[in-house]
């Protein structure tokens, strides 16, 4: 264990120091290595800040995002973006193609968007363009232009009625 040793300081400074104060023991402060190695151990390395991206409104971007956990658009962005997470704000305009997870849009989106997960269009929110999603969403007032599909591993997947048809009562046949 190691200490810190902190002097004792007089509160006026033009004061002697007696020889009571002399003889006084200094407090020694002393850190428990063992709890901060046993924190640290739970904690594992420190943690990693999110990659977040805001473009505020009145600003104008152009460029390509090659990666981001999330982005917030209210300004207007013509881009390439690739993120986990992308938000169009009422006030935001996105134009360029997108591969995201997730996919909100209550302002502006003209272009091409790979959504893996969940597209949602909120009250108020346009989309232009060709789109493939996860799950959809839309909003009273929400409003998408163009084409939709779902990813190609769900377009695979069988229904259960074709199957339930040929068994004719109601059971699937094995």
């Amino acid at each position: 264990m190691t200490g810190i040793n902190i002097p004792k300081f007089s509160p006026n400074k033009n004061r002697q120091i007696s020889e009571q104060d002399r003889t006084k023991k200094s407090v020694n402060y002393e850190t428990d290595e063992d709890n901060l190695s046993s924190i640290n151990s739970i904690l594992g390395t420190e943690p990693k800040a999110k990659g977040v991206l805001s473009i505020g409104n009145g600003v104008v971007l152009s460029g390509k995002v090659v990666e981001a956990d999330q982005i917030i658009i209210h300004g207007s962005v013509e881009a390439e973006i690739s993120a986990i997470s992308i938000e169009v704000m009422p006030d935001g305009v996105l134009i360029g193609t997108i591969k995201t997870k997730e996919f909100s849009v209550s302002g502006t989106f003209t272009g091409h968007a790979q959504v893996s997960g969940n597209l949602k269009i909120q009250k108020g929110g346009r989309i232009e363009g060709d789109v493939s999603y996860g799950s959809l969403s839309v909003e009273d007032g929400g409003l998408l232009y163009g084409t939709i599909s779902k990813p190609a591993e769900t377009q695979n997947l069988k229904s259960l009625s074709p199957i339930l048809e040929e068994a004719g009562n109601g059971q699937a046949v094995p």
